[in-house]
């Protein structure tokens, strides 16, 4: 019965990655990130040139956002200020916690930066966590992925929320 449920879980998975593509945002430019979407996720762009990755309707208690930030402004900014910017217009007022980061990249060079953990407020009073990891890739560019979370979420949907930031890799110049 154990085996049985085992190959279940993961032929289930197997489904749920196995319908993923590879995508690449933006499409041009000399930075981007590459990824896998299982079945059933969409992708939409925002007004600041960033792309959320969404789940299903009925699983959507996390979600990914990713970007490439490019501004003169920022040049010579530490990450924690970049990071604080780009969270400016979710809400996210301070950030609770900091740690070491990194994202590989198709070649497997690996980029470090820092993940930047907050509070972004949401309709009647809620909340949902952020996680916001910053990479720096030049002097004034920087590539951005969140995660977005709220409580409730379960474990397949957790399954597939893994293997979208699994397979999230900057393209290699």
């Amino acid at each position: 019965m154990r085996r049985l449920v085992l190959v279940l879980v993961v032929v289930a998975f197997g489904a749920v990655l196995g319908h993923a593509a590879e995508q690449r945002f933006p499409r041009t430019g000399a930075h981007a990130f590459v990824f896998e979407l299982p079945r059933g996720w969409v992708t939409k762009t925002d007004a600041r040139g960033g792309l959320l990755l969404v789940p299903p309707a009925e699983n959507q208690h996390a979600m990914v956002y990713i970007g490439i930030i490019s501004d003169g402004a920022l040049r010579g900014r530490s990450l924690e200020e970049v990071a604080a910017q780009a969270a400016k217009p979710s809400g996210i007022a301070r950030f609770d916690k900091q740690e070491p980061a990194r994202i590989t990249d198709t070649k497997g060079a690996v980029h470090r930066g820092a993940a930047f953990f907050g509070r972004m407020p949401e309709k009647r009073g809620l909340w949902r966590n952020a996680k916001i990891v910053i990479v720096p890739l030049g002097p004034d560019v920087w590539a951005q992925a969140w995660t977005v979370a709220q409580s409730g979420i379960n474990a397949a949907e957790q399954r597939a929320l893994d293997a979208v930031l699994a397979s999230l890799t900057l393209a290699a110049p």
